[in-house]
């Protein structure tokens, strides 16, 4: 069962991955603790998604129907922005990392732990340890992907946030699509 319990974690990770390679292709220069805030937001939120989900159980189903949109909007908006300025020709300053947009990314990419957390107690997995799993995946992952994005900023240089938005872009069209079947 751990097998399935790290399959799980990562996969649930790979859109905090996604989303944190974004912001470091975006942000030129940052704190040296925002990552380590980006991380610990993306881990946190995973972790507590899976337990409202196991908690909220019926309560926040009709919820699950729509939460391919709503991770779809938020990412594509976050996207869309990052692209608008990185078209624009200059080099990029992008916008710091506000609180409402590390909410944003947060929530977009935890939603799909939700749905694990609900069915986590079917497929017999454990919700703490679940949980616990998903929210050191996605923080391992976030670190990995941030210094990522920022590699590929000194590559690509001004361009970078187009690249960082699209990754977002079709973050949300992937999880979308998944969910449409």
């Amino acid at each position: 069962m751990i097998e399935v319990m790290v399959a799980i974690a990562v996969g649930l990770a790979l859109d905090c991955f996604s989303a944190a390679f974004a912001v470091g292709a975006c942000w030129e220069r940052v704190r040296a603790f925002a990552p380590l805030v980006l991380a610990t937001s993306f881990g946190a939120f995973q972790a507590g998604m899976m337990w409202l989900g196991w908690a909220g159980g019926s309560l926040l189903e009709a919820m699950v129907h729509y939460d391919h949109w709503i991770a779809f909007i938020l990412l594509a908006a976050v996207g869309a922005h990052m692209i608008h300025e990185g078209l624009r020709g200059e080099v990029m300053r992008c916008e710091p990392m506000t609180l409402r947009m590390l909410i944003a990314l947060s929530t977009a990419t935890s939603i799909d732990a939700l749905a694990v957390g609900f069915s986590a107690p079917l497929i017999g997995l454990a919700v703490a340890g679940m949980s616990i799993a998903a929210g050191l995946a996605s923080f391992i992952l976030a670190i990995l992907g941030y210094f990522m994005g920022s590699r590929i900023r000194s590559l690509a240089g001004k361009r970078a946030p187009i690249f960082g938005g699209a990754m977002l872009i079709l973050l949300g069209l992937r999880i979308l699509l998944e969910h449409m079947g």
